[in-house]
């Protein structure tokens, strides 16, 4: 979905990205990218812009947060044109606060193959406000709305967890689906809704914006008997509640997903899981899918197609850059 003029992975190696979004090329961390190779070791000096860990802060009290945001930082323009973006304020380690709110620069607006906006930001912790490796999916679950509108004959309602900047979202809105969306984090859930705002000037869109924990929201969703013709979700391996509630993918991943299935429609269109940890590769989030999916719709278990594969991004020095994994659901 992310047309080659809006991005381009360059290259990676040595725990780093560098990547082009629009004109502006980026050097930031890349956890994946640990103990991998370079492929042009001389590409890397067409950088507008290089983020900067501060590793030392990363050993301190503060090692759950770095577990679940990554290692605190700046960003450091390396042209003028990346003085653009980035200013040399944003060197000031009191320009971000704790929770990630992006640091002093300039955003830019990234379009999706025309579907929709995300306005990008440097962040404290190396983020922009959006992870590329997810634009294959937008694709899917736009086509999934769509296919599933015509078969059920009425907008999907999808609910969308671990939510982040909202591209899951935008993309089943684009579709025409009505999305509830939740993120444990006020200010990407805020970012999120202007994405929609900047996406859909011309229209309202049929979408909820929750600051709230996953798990306790799903939980709530049951006992009000809620239910969805899709769900979404994108755990990370360790990560905090709205309230301080800690999530761990290890112990939390499987009764939430039972609950998640339990959301479902007896009609639903799809259920897609994504992560990113070790242990939990492409065929153990298939099993685990399937397993959960087995109790809840077994009369239909013929109808259910199962999909499973890593993903990835296609780099133009260095071949393909793992970036974690996916599990689909889909009642045909």
């Amino acid at each position: 979905m992310l047309e080659k003029t809006e991005y381009e992975l360059i290259d990676f190696g040595a725990g780093r990205r560098l990547e082009r979004f629009n004109a502006l090329i980026l050097d930031r961390p890349c956890p994946s990218a640990q103990g991998l190779r370079q492929g042009s070791p001389s590409v890397w000096k067409r950088a507008d812009a290089t983020f900067v860990e501060r590793r030392k802060e990363a050993g301190r009290s503060r090692k759950n947060e770095a577990a679940a945001l990554g290692v605190r930082g700046y960003w450091r323009p390396l042209t003028e044109h990346g003085a653009v973006f980035f200013s040399e304020e944003s060197t000031n380690e009191s320009s971000g606060d704790r929770e990630g709110n992006a640091i002093s620069s300039k955003p830019w607006a990234l379009s999706v193959g025309g579907f929709f906006t995300l306005e990008l930001k440097g962040s404290p912790f190396g983020h922009l406000g959006v992870f590329p490796e997810q634009a294959e999916n937008w694709r899917r679950i736009y086509d999934l709305c769509q296919e599933g509108r015509g078969r059920i004959n009425r907008p999907l309602r999808i609910l969308n967890l671990f939510g982040y900047t909202g591209g899951s979202a935008l993309a089943a809105l684009a579709a025409g689906a009505e999305v509830t969306h939740v993120d444990a984090a006020r200010n990407v859930v805020a970012m999120a809704k202007c994405n929609a705002a900047l996406s859909f000037p011309e229209r309202e869109v049929a979408a909820r914006w929750i600051v709230d924990d996953a798990v306790k929201y799903v939980k709530r969703e049951l006992k009000r008997e809620s239910r969805y013709d899709g769900v979404i979700l994108d755990p990370p391996t360790y990560g905090h509640g709205a309230r301080g509630e800690v999530w761990r993918l290890s112990r939390d991943l499987e009764p939430l997903l039972t609950n998640c299935v339990n959301l479902l429609n007896d009609s639903f269109a799809f259920i897609m899981l994504t992560g990113h940890t070790p242990g939990f590769d492409a065929p153990v989030l298939e099993r685990l899918l399937r397993s959960c999916m087995k109790k809840r719709f077994e009369a239909n278990a013929r109808r259910c197609e199962h999909l499973s594969q890593p993903l990835g991004i296609q780099s133009t020095f260095n071949g393909a850059l793992p970036c974690g994994d996916l599990a689909l659901s889909v009642l045909r």
